[in-house]
């Protein structure tokens, strides 16, 4: 025996239903309007021989609109809760970006299509679009929104976030190398996962700051390598061989290219052009 049961369609389709049923129920509203802005102006000069048309058109009209609205009662609201849980969803934001160029990555709960992280929280039917919780979320709107988003001029500035790496870094080094000094030359590899410890020590920077974050600025970084400090100290990052066992921060760029981060060091040598910036990994 055959299930002729109809599946509901996808987000992208039911939100497109209910868009043109709207839309027809809203040309029928202008027009409603119309009717009763000719009768309103009928009434106000007192042409006695327009009123009644324009109360018979009004009658109509509502007619009209009750209906449009009737149809747009059969569409079902798109469950997007049920969508977050069975991966359609997912699914369908990736068509829907992949239509517009854009590239997202699926890994470990997270959706990525740099600079932009997506989580889905299907409690409050909304993702968490980089910081915001977005409750826009018809697929085809939020691939414009990374697109544009992705488009739009990158004003990443290496110095500041340097400036703040190296503020960090100088006690962590100073604690694993104890006779090291920011003058003396090229310090110890500190790990990035406890640069970004010591950036977000409290709670609220923590929140304002997430690891994602920073593993996206490192990639920024990481195209900007002459970039130093405020006191002219250059940066290295390690090569994946030199922090075996450490945690490793990832991020994968606009076209789903995989970037790993594990350490760092500053030295006030200019860059000679032998030291390690980046792993095999992170390129």
């Amino acid at each position: 025996m055959s299930d002729d049961t109809e599946s509901p369609p996808g987000i992208e389709a039911g939100f497109a239903a209910l868009e043109q049923r709207l839309l027809d129920a809203d040309r029928r509203a202008a027009s409603l309007h119309a009717a009763i802005r000719k009768g309103l102006r009928a009434a106000r000069e007192g042409s006695a021989g327009a009123l009644p048309d324009a109360l018979a058109q009004s009658r109509r009209h509502v007619g009209d609109v009750a209906a449009a609205l009737e149809l747009v009662a059969e569409v079902p609201v798109p469950d997007v809760a049920a969508a977050f849980r069975d991966g359609s969803f997912t699914a369908e934001l990736k068509t829907q970006a992949e239509a517009r160029g854009v590239r997202l990555v699926e890994r470990e709960g997270r959706i990525s299509a740099f600079p932009v992280i997506v989580r889905l929280e299907p409690r409050s039917q909304a993702v968490r679009f980089g910081r915001k919780l977005e409750r826009r979320v018809r697929p085809s709107f939020l691939a414009n929104l990374l697109h544009a988003v992705q488009q739009r001029p990158d004003r990443f500035q290496a110095r500041a976030l340097l400036d703040r790496l190296f503020t960090a870094y100088r006690p962590l080094a100073a604690a694993i190398e104890p006779g090291w000094r920011a003058e003396s030359g090229a310090g110890p590899l500190v790990p990035l996962i406890d640069l970004h410890a010591a950036l977000t020590i409290l709670p609220v920077a923590a929140a304002d700051y997430p690891v994602e974050e920073f593993a996206g600025d490192l990639l920024r970084l990481d195209r900007a390598p002459d970039s130093t400090t405020g006191e002219g100290h250059r940066f290295a990052f390690a090569a994946a061989t030199g922090t075996k066992g450490r945690k490793r921060l990832t991020v994968f760029d606009e076209q789903g290219g995989q970037h790993e981060y594990f350490a760092i060091r500053f030295s006030p040598e200019p860059n000679d052009g032998n030291s390690d910036r980046r792993g095999p990994a992170a390129r």
